[in-house]
Formats: structure tokens, sequence, C-alpha cells
């Protein structure tokens, strides 16, 4: 070899000798725990409908009109539940959370361009006489959260209410609507702003002159008359607010309120204090060592947040003002949920997203529970990596009872052998872990029906010659050898193609 020696150094393995310590069999490893999640026998992939996230239905061989509607929407992560309609009848609602098995149904543009009750949101398939309550749910969700925050309602009155007056400013004195204005204009009372530019113009002067005038002035009988005002109305103030100057005119003047009041919409845009039964209304969705894809549904957020700001609503004028909070931080567009003993187990375990070749960072990562993992990303994804946390250098079989072969020549050495052939040894009839136990030998000679020593060059099947005829080649040498036993950290990749 002429090449330099790499900057970042050289790592170099010898096994001259080495000693090793038996350890009692720890449980089902990392790789066989991943490649459950993404095949149903080690080998077999799950069918991609498997993975999203919808309870597992036996469709009828002919369904009728009732039961497709009814299987269309389950397919799609809905839950069929009982309700009692106000009039005290019995019947069948269809629910869902945030999350959706495929891309939620556009909905019909609303008259108004936000919710005000959840009966707003109530969906009823006149067809079938059923009401589908899911954006109801959402709407009451963000409703009942609000009012269990003593912080966030404060936050919610007090900026309504600094934003009502300086909207009520802005309406009676327009011309401050054009030119820059400091927040404190806006809410400070008229006669607190008069009485300081009465003071600061002129360096007092005005101040001594009206002093000294005012006595006079009052015995001759004479009064300011008050300039009259022009009516306001709701179309009026409307007009106003949909001015993007007046709108940051408002949301400064509001200041630390204003801001309680986004962050906690941003928090509930994110589902960070949902409880998990919103997000996955039937366990059966995800059941035990699973993993499962969700589309994040737009309408169902903005309807927790409508929701959230209906609380402490007096008239017409608030309910506008609450537009102001609702253009905040970016709403998920998908979701990964995992529960399996891979969660508490493996912490640290790695997981990448992709669209296309871009890593896409979640929006946010939690545990539910002990076993139950859910990531939120800002876009769709189509591939998704769940790696186990690297360790340093390992050597020995891997979890799924095999080695993965390593390249030993050409321009590629220590790169993984692709497909089929890169599993040693080789498949068979035999089941995955006996494939091994024909290069173990017993270390207890008076217990031979216990083999638990890997034979490396000894008498009976050795590792070694097996090795060097997988690689087609007469004899490893002892780096080559050290090369096929490293034990890397497993990945398990889940592919998404339309």
């Amino acid at each position: 070899m002429n090449a330099p020696a790499p900057a970042a150094g050289v790592r170099l393995v010898s096994l001259t000798s080495w000693s090793f310590t038996s350890e009692p069999d720890s449980g089902i490893g990392f790789g066989d725990l991943a490649q459950y999640l993404a095949t149903t026998d080690g080998k077999t992939p799950r069918d991609a409908e498997e993975l999203r996230l919808r309870l597992p239905v036996s469709a009828p061989a002919s369904p009728s009109d009732h039961q497709r509607e009814a299987l269309d929407r389950m397919a799609g992560g809905a839950v069929a539940l009982p309700q009692r309609l106000e009039t005290g009848e019995r019947t069948v609602a269809f629910h869902r959370g945030p999350l959706t098995a495929r891309p939620a149904r556009e909905l019909p543009k609303p008259a108004a361009t936000r919710l005000e009750s959840s009966g707003e949101a109530l969906i009823y398939l006149e067809k079938y006489g059923v009401f589908d309550t899911a954006y109801a749910a959402a709407f009451t969700a963000g409703r009942t959260l609000a009012l269990a925050d003593a912080e966030f309602r404060s936050a919610l009155l007090e900026f309504r209410s600094t934003a009502r007056s300086a909207v009520r400013r802005l309406a009676s004195h327009p011309e401050l609507a054009g030119r820059a204005v400091a927040a404190r204009q806006l809410t400070a009372p008229l006669s607190f702003e008069a009485f300081d530019r009465l003071l600061l113009d002129g360096d007092g002067t005005r101040f001594a002159r009206a002093v000294n005038q005012a006595g006079p002035q009052l015995r001759a009988g004479l009064h300011r008359t008050a300039t009259a005002r022009r009516p306001r109305t709701v179309s009026g103030v409307r007009a106003l607010l949909s001015q993007p100057s007046v709108a940051t005119l408002l949301t400064q003047a509001a200041g630390d309120e204003f801001r309680t009041v986004t962050d906690w919409l941003d928090r509930l845009r994110r589902l960070e204090m949902l409880g998990f039964e919103h997000l996955v209304p039937d366990s059966r969705m995800l059941p035990a060592e699973s993993i499962r894809f969700a589309y994040v549904d737009p309408c169902w957020v903005r309807a927790a947040v409508d929701g959230a700001l209906s609380i402490g609503v007096g008239h017409a004028l608030d309910a506008d003002l609450n537009q102001l909070a609702t253009t905040g931080g970016p709403v998920p567009a998908c979701a990964v949920l995992i529960r399996s003993d891979l969660v508490p187990n493996w912490p640290q375990a790695i997981v990448t997203a992709y669209a296309d070749t871009t890593v896409i960072e979640p929006l946010r990562s939690t545990v539910y529970g002990t076993d139950i993992r859910l990531l939120l990303y800002p876009q769709v994804i189509d591939r998704f990596e769940l790696a186990e946390p690297p360790r340093g250098i390992c050597f020995g079989i891997g979890e799924v009872g095999t080695l993965q072969l390593r390249r030993i020549s050409g321009d590629r050495i220590g790169y993984p052998v692709e497909g089929a052939a890169g599993e040693f040894p080789p498949e068979n009839s035999f089941d995955r872990f006996d494939r091994f136990r024909r290069f173990l030998r017993p270390n207890d000679p008076d217990n031979p029906t216990d083999p638990d020593v890997l034979n490396v060059y000894g008498p009976g099947d050795p590792l070694v010659p097996a090795l060097s005829q997988a690689h087609d080649v007469q004899q490893l040498s002892s780096a080559q050898f050290a090369l096929q036993m490293i034990n890397a950290p497993q990945a398990q990749t889940f592919s998404y193609r339309p």
C-alpha cells in the first residue's frame, strides 16, 4: 500500500490472542425486534396496508353500500363508536383523531372562516343517517384543554382586552394606522396621552400657557366642544383588521400575552397536550411490537385550535381578534408510531426520515408510557430508518443468528455483501439459529450436548475454513477473519413508493 494514511487515522484490529466472558442470553435483541416490525417471519415483508394506522377489519365477500361506506371510513383510520343524540336516541358514529391512514378528505369551503361551536363541526352522512364526529371531537378537545390551563385562559382574555382597546383607538383615529406609532399609543388612556403631549410640546411652554389661560376661559364661560367621531361598524373594524400593518400593531400592543397564546397554540398544533387516546382511539390500531405510519389531518388541528380560542368570546370583535393568533407554527404532515420493547431498551436508537434523499428532522419526538414512541414530521416522508445505536467495535454472531459477510478485496473492503449472498451460513431448511450450531463445540467435555463455544479453527467443523469457502479463497488471514466477525449496529429501513 503506497497511499498515505488518512488524516483521521486508521483503526486496526488484532486477534492474535483474546479472552472472553460468557454471559447469559439477554433475550431477543435489537435486530430481531426491528426485523419483526418489518416482516412476518424474518423474510416476508409486511404488506404496506398493514403498516397504516387503522383498525384491522375483515370485510365481507359482498359488502352492502352501508358496509362499504363503513369499511371505507375505517380504512381511513376511523372507528365506529356508540352515540347518544340530544333527542335521547342511540346510534353509531364514526370517530378518529388527528392521525389518519390516508390523506384526509378535503372539506368544502365553509361560509365562515372559523368554527364557533362543536355542533358546527359535526359531519352528517345523510344517506346513512349517522355522524362523523372527528372535527367536533377536535373542537371539544381544544376547548377542554384551554379551559383546564389557567395561564392560557388569563393570557387569552388579556390579549383580547388589550387588542380591543387598540383596535377601537385605531377605528376612532384612522390616521394612526397610516403612520408608525408605538404600541403604548394604542393602549394608554387618551387623557394620559394628551397630558404627555402637553408637557412635552415646546419644552413645557404649552403647558404653562394652558394653565395661565384656564382661569380666564372658565370665567368667560368658554369650553372646548368634543369633536364628532365617526361611528364604528363591524365591516369597518374587519377591514381595519385585514390590514397587515394593523395586525402587527395589535400583536405588539398585546406583547407578552400574545406570545403566551401563540406559543400554547403551537404546542397544540404539535399535538403535545393531547392524550394518547386522542391519537389512537382504539388500541388494536397499534398492537404490541408494531410500527404504524400515518398522515396528520390539518383540518382536525385547525378545529382543535378553534376550540381553544372559543373560550371567553363575548362578541364578534373577540372572534375576529382570534384570527391574529391562528397564524402560528407549522402543522405536522405525517407521523410514525412505534410500540415495541425497542423503545425502553434502546432509548438512544437512531431514527432517520427521508423525503427522497433529503433528511427530514422531526417536529416532535416523544414517548407515551414506556413502550410507545411518536415522531411527527413537517412533510410527508418516503423512507424511515431505525438503527441500533453504535457501541464501538463488537465481535460475534449477529442477533438474528447469522454473520453479515463483508468484502475482503477491491475498493470496497469492509462493505457488506449485498443480498442473500451476504448472509452466512446460507439459508437452508433449518431454523436460522440452528445454522450456526455446527460451528459450536461444548466447553464442558462432560456435557457434549450443550455446545457453547465458537469453534474457530479446531477439530470438527471450524468456522474459518467455512468462511474461506464462502469468499472463494484458500485461507482467510487473521485480519480478514476479524473483519468478518465485526458485529456492526443493525438497521431496519421502511420505504414507501406510491
